[in-house]
């Protein structure tokens, strides 16, 4: 069938866009991809066309190939296993310096055929102290010897091989960067439309008023002053 996916030595082929979409259905729904894959078709498809890339197949670069932060990065091991496959690679040497005392270092030394010299790269503890690294919670503190080779081979990788590599870092560098996230900007509240009103006007104070007659005599002062004189 014209859906049908094709296969050769290497595993599963993909020739289309549509027989990426395809595998990347296939693959999310499986389980057989890591957590961040599974029931991600649009991711695992970006994954098996990020490591067809790298010359991963399909399946490989799901296992090979994570997503940190929005970052695709390459897992140690398998960075290693892409840059030993290549002709150009005559040799990678890892051990640990310094075993036993207070500052031991991870070196990694790639040999890469038609240069002289080897690329050289060490971590040490006080390096991983400076970052932040040493002793934080996870990897660091379960396995840190591991964490320091890690971190040596890959600056020492992408240095030798650029080429193979592509810019990627390794998962394990790239977990321990932090994203520094902007607070949200503060929008100013929108303003409240009230309707005008005019000020209240100054009471005047009212009429005093004349109070009734209830009956009383009034005398009239003329009237008086003449009696008094009669």
């Amino acid at each position: 069938m014209a859906n049908d996916l094709t296969t050769d030595g290497g595993g599963l082929r993909v020739q289309s866009v549509a027989d990426l979409m395809t595998l990347g259905k296939i693959a999310a729904a499986s389980g057989l991809v890591p957590k961040d894959y599974q029931g991600q078709p649009e991711k695992c498809a970006g994954a098996i066309a990020f490591g067809a890339e790298l010359g991963l197949a399909p399946m490989q670069a799901l296992q090979c190939i994570a997503n940190i932060n929005g970052r695709p990065a390459i897992w140690g091991d398998a960075a290693k296993a892409l840059c030993m496959a290549s002709p150009t690679c005559e040799g990678i040497e890892e051990f640990i310096e310094g075993e036993g005392t207070p500052n031991p270092k991870a070196v990694c030394v790639c040999k890469r055929r038609g240069h002289a010299a080897p690329v050289r790269h060490e971590f040490s503890v006080e390096d991983a102290k400076r970052a932040g690294l040493w002793g934080k919670q996870g990897p660091w503190s379960q396995y840190p010897k591991r964490m320091l080779q890690m971190r040596a081979r890959g600056f020492a990788l992408r240095d030798a091989f650029p080429d193979i590599l592509r810019g990627l870092v390794t998962a394990e560098e790239a977990g321990d960067y932090l994203i520094r996230q902007q607070p949200p900007a503060v929008r100013p509240e929108p303003l409240q439309h009230r309707r005008y009103q005019q000020p209240p006007q100054a009471r005047l104070p009212a009429p005093a008023v004349e109070p009734e007659d209830q009956g009383q005599e009034h005398f009239d002062a003329d009237e008086i002053d003449a009696e008094a004189k009669a």
